[in-house]
């Protein structure tokens, strides 16, 4: 139960919202689109109105691939999605197949907007990188240097000092979003990355040196968009819409909910069949507030794919593009790895050839934009259900595979590499790049990366009953998978001289070779304790009827098994509530959050209780079969409460920064 319990805990976040029951949709009142009180006072940029634009001809082979495209949704549950196909020099398609809005049939057009999440961090790296060329920013800056009053905290400031590179990498060790980060339910809307920094710094606080490895944080870019403010006086959403919206005439985009982008978005959806989810403020906008569409994406992929140009104007230079592309401030990127999670840019290995881009996620829609820069194409995806992973990625998959048809495609690399130079490489790698510390233990306990040598090829394998995959060796003890198209991870020695496994991409793993025995002990130990505390539910079933119909005998013990019973009650019900609740209702002091503070704590004083009944039934008389399976329940739940307790998740307060 405590996995399961981690598994609730771990699904939270900007890229995956979970809500069983939520509200309609409706239009947010008028409040909750102005702006707040803030620092600076923000610039507004009106939305234009989008022209209505005459429906173009769908090219026949469009046409096809369009029914795919709808077979894809419908298998999905997915009701809509927003679809560009780019080159350099033309947009291919933009358009739309599915519904916007169930409940009015209306279409996807190329003109539909989508939420589009974490997407906006590539709009708020460009605006740094444009910052940087106007010599308002230097990337390699010491954060603590240029924003002293921001609440962040680095043990390692003397040897490791935080860079704002490394805030756009995800490279400074600050955590993700606690459940309360996520959205923004009673707050003002418009709430500036400062205060948000201000009301959260639990979040920025380095974990391990800076520029050592790489753990995706929203809160990076919640720095991000403050530093945009400190560099030009204007707001972030500001600065993007004058200075990288126009330009690129995505003029029906914004952050702000206006009354023209409210009339174009669609629906938001969760679930299969889809249900429909409200429009929820949330804290990070800097991270994930952007609204597009597929018409509008087109035009940054197209940016892209030339290098920072768009028509006659140079927007950022193509030295800034290839910044973006390329990580540098991880230990793997200076061993040598050159792909990775660059600035808000990241490299997709699966496929023939490698893609950049970046994805999103929000509560009720997905999203991702990819161009291939040696191909010279790209396309975007934007859907209106969360619970769409799957259509999105088999659209992506779809897409690249038109775009790249009937083009020369390279030979992914390889090399050959004697077994006499793999065996060093081989051991058990325990990860050390948590995403989330509240959810760390989870990555702990599950296993890292196991790697094996057997005839003359490396396997590798992740977790205890993963399936092992082949790894192709490209030189430098670097290498792929065999369905990459390039190099996705490295092996080098860290700082201490152990060695370290590390691998490209926004859920990158980093992981250093350890001895084996005890993760695995523990996770032997924890699939025990649980087996023992299920074993108590089911015995529950025979001996309760009986303990009702008084037909016990008097040596049944029942207060002794009881309690490892209401223990294991107790934590499932915490399970469930965490399973149930969306997270904007977790997030904020209600009776579901308290009811997950409470039922930790109750379980936790049932197993304690119940140990100290074991001690006292010792010397009362009771049938050997009943003390000795209750006392291993209660001791399993004992060590579970030791567990939780060491990391922190006894007693948890999700309402809580």
């Amino acid at each position: 139960m405590v996995l399961c319990l981690a598994a609730a805990l771990s699904s939270y976040g900007v890229a995956q919202q979970r809500g069983r029951r939520p509200a309609p949709h409706r239009k947010p009142p008028a409040a909750a689109r102005q702006k707040a009180p803030a620092k600076p006072v923000p610039v507004v940029v009106q939305q234009q109105a989008p022209q209505q634009k005459t429906p173009q001809p769908v090219p026949p082979a469009i046409a096809a691939l369009q029914k795919k495209i709808e077979a894809i949704l419908s298998r999905n549950g997915v009701p809509g999605a927003g679809i560009a196909l780019v080159t350099k020099d033309k947009i291919l398609w933009a358009g739309g197949v599915g519904l916007a809005r169930l409940a009015t049939s209306t279409p996807v057009t190329a003109d539909t907007m989508f939420r589009v999440g974490s997407i906006t961090k590539t709009f708020v790296a460009l605006a740094l990188l444009k910052l940087q060329e106007e010599k308002k920013i230097d990337l390699n800056a010491k954060l603590a240097a240029i924003a002293p009053t921001l609440p962040f905290r680095n043990p390692w400031q003397a040897t490791n000092p935080v860079t704002v590179a490394e805030v756009l990498e995800h490279t400074a060790g600050f955590d993700d979003m606690p459940p309360s980060e996520v959205y923004n339910v009673n707050g003002p809307p418009n709430l500036d990355p400062f205060a948000v920094c201000e009301r959260f710094p639990e979040t920025l606080v380095s974990r391990w040196p800076p520029g050592t490895r790489m753990a995706y944080s929203n809160p990076d870019y919640g720095v991000a968009g403050y530093l945009i403010w400190k560099a030009s006086n204007l707001q972030f959403g500001s600065y993007i819409e004058q200075t990288i919206l126009q330009p690129l005439n995505m003029t029906a985009s914004g952050f702000t909910l206006t009354d023209t982008i409210y009339g174009q978005l669609a629906q938001g959806y969760h679930g299969n069949p889809p249900r429909p989810v409200p429009y929820l403020n949330i804290y990070l906008r800097s991270a994930g507030g952007l609204k597009s569409s597929p018409a509008d994406m087109a035009k940054l992929v197209q940016m892209f794919l030339n290098d920072g140009k768009v028509g006659k104007q140079q927007l950022v230079s193509p030295t800034s593009i290839e910044r973006m592309e390329y990580p540098q401030t991880t230990l793997a990127a200076r061993a040598g790895l050159k792909e990775g999670y660059g600035l808000a840019n990241y490299a997709m290995f699966d496929g023939p050839v490698v893609q950049h881009g970046h994805d999103g996620g929000i509560s009720g829609y997905l999203s991702t934009f990819a161009y291939m820069p040696h191909q010279g194409v790209g396309y975007v995806v934007l859907i209106n259900n969360d619970s769409g992973g799957r259509a999105l990625r088999s659209i992506a998959q779809l897409l690249t595979n038109y775009l790249l048809a009937g083009k020369t495609l390279p030979t992914p690399p390889k090399v050959v590499v004697p077994p006499a130079q793999l065996q060093p490489l081989t051991g058990y790698y325990e990860k050390q790049n948590p995403r989330n510390q509240m959810t760390a233990f989870l990555s702990v306990l599950l296993g890292g990366a196991h790697v094996s040598l057997s005839n003359g090829l490396l396997y590798l394998k992740f977790g205890w009953l993963g399936r092992a995959h082949v790894l192709v060796p490209t030189g430098n003890n670097q290498f792929r998978l065999e369905n990459q198209a390039a190099a996705s991870m490295i092996f080098f020695k860290g700082p201490d001289g152990k060695e370290i496994l590390s691998t490209a991409g926004p859920s990158g793993f980093y992981g250093a070779r350890r001895s084996e025995l005890w993760p695995l002990v523990r996770f032997l130990l924890i699939d025990l304790g649980l087996l023992a505390i299920a074993s108590s539910f089911a015995l529950a079933l025979w001996w309760i009827p009986l303990a009702v119909a008084g037909k016990m005998k008097p040596q049944a013990g029942i207060p002794f098994r009881t309690m490892p019973l209401v223990a294991g009650l107790c934590l499932l019900g915490a399970y469930l509530i965490l399973s149930l609740s969306p997270i904007w209702i977790l997030g904020t002091y209600n009776l579901a959050s308290v009811g997950v503070w409470l039922l930790t704590w109750a379980f936790a004083a049932f197993a304690l209780l119940g140990l100290i009944l074991a001690l006292r039934t010792h010397w009362y008389p009771v049938r050997r079969a009943v003390f000795w399976h209750s006392l291993l329940a209660t001791i399993a739940c004992c060590g579970l409460t030791a567990y939780m307790a060491y990391w922190h998740l006894l007693g948890i307060q999700l309402w809580k920064p």
